[in-house]
């Protein structure tokens, strides 16, 4: 399984967004070249992404999103010399072709974006095969598979079969986008849901909930230690070992310092509830 709670922030392949990249506050970019870009648009948006590649493939985690049909073999050709480290392929339904492209494809990681119910009814061929690294839900082209009123309801099962079948065979799972980028709050709701559903994280639009994504996991950070402080004060020794690491007391005050400093940037911060 990958790292929780890691950053995967969608950047739509256009100069207003790259121009800044290296200001992106991101674990993981994926740089956009299908649902955000017009078609005129598509050649320059790989043109660009060649160049941000080409000064920051080294240095950061860069996936593209290529598009399905026709352009994915003249983009996989395109980009198959540049160091990134793989691909996000949209409208993900069968692996196969995928040893048809293995040449290009190697050294690159795949995420399968898996959006249909054809995908879904997939999934144990897909989540199985070799080439694919992550899957990836994608609800909003699912729900308009369905019905024009579908919502959340109706991706339940198809997020549960996502993560059941990414669990099985060791895979990273990735939640849909949610469209919500300025109430935080609704959020941070809808990243817990995630959680609790078994992902391992979730697709981001927008930088707001790139941060919000870095609050849920530095809340998360302060449970864990404050739990190591709980363990160690009960224990009533000087020495004590939980969770295979050894505390000693400068360990032990330092912890405390920490989660200290922790709860005075909570009362002078932002509100922030999880």
């Amino acid at each position: 399984m990958g790292q929780s709670d890691e950053t995967w922030l969608f950047v739509p392949a256009k100069g207003k967004f790259l121009d800044k990249f290296e200001e992106i506050e991101s674990e993981i970019i994926i740089l956009d070249l299908e649902d955000s870009l017009a078609p005129e648009q598509k050649e320059e948006g790989l043109e660009l992404a060649q160049k941000v590649i080409e000064r920051f493939g080294k240095e950061r985690t860069i996936y593209v999103r290529v598009n399905s049909g026709e352009r994915l073999i003249f983009e996989l050709q395109n980009l198959r010399n540049y160091e990134f480290d793989g691909y996000m392929i949209p409208k993900f339904e069968n692996p196969d072709f995928l040893e048809e492209y293995e040449e290009l494809l190697t050294g690159k990681k795949v995420i399968a974006l898996v959006e249909s119910i054809k995908g879904i009814f997939s999934l144990e061929k897909i989540a199985s095969h070799p080439l694919v690294n992550i899957l990836a839900f994608g609800g909003e082209d699912f729900c308009k598979e369905i019905s024009m009123e579908a919502g959340e309801e109706a991706t339940i099962y198809a997020r549960n079969q996502l993560v059941m079948y990414a669990a099985f065979n060791g895979k990273t799972a990735l939640d849909s986008i949610s469209l919500e980028i300025r109430d935080m709050e609704i959020f941070a709701g809808q990243y817990q849901k995630s959680k609790r559903m078994g992902f391992n994280g979730k697709l981001l639009i927008h930088p707001n909930q790139a941060r919000a994504v870095r609050k849920y996991r530095e809340k998360f950070d302060k449970q864990r230690l404050q739990r190591i402080i709980d363990i160690y004060n009960d224990s009533k020794e000087a020495i004590v070992q939980i969770d295979g690491q050894v505390y000693e007391p400068p360990h032990i005050e330092k912890i405390k310092k920490y989660l200290q400093n922790f709860q005075g940037e909570l009362l002078n911060g932002e509100k922030w509830a999880i």
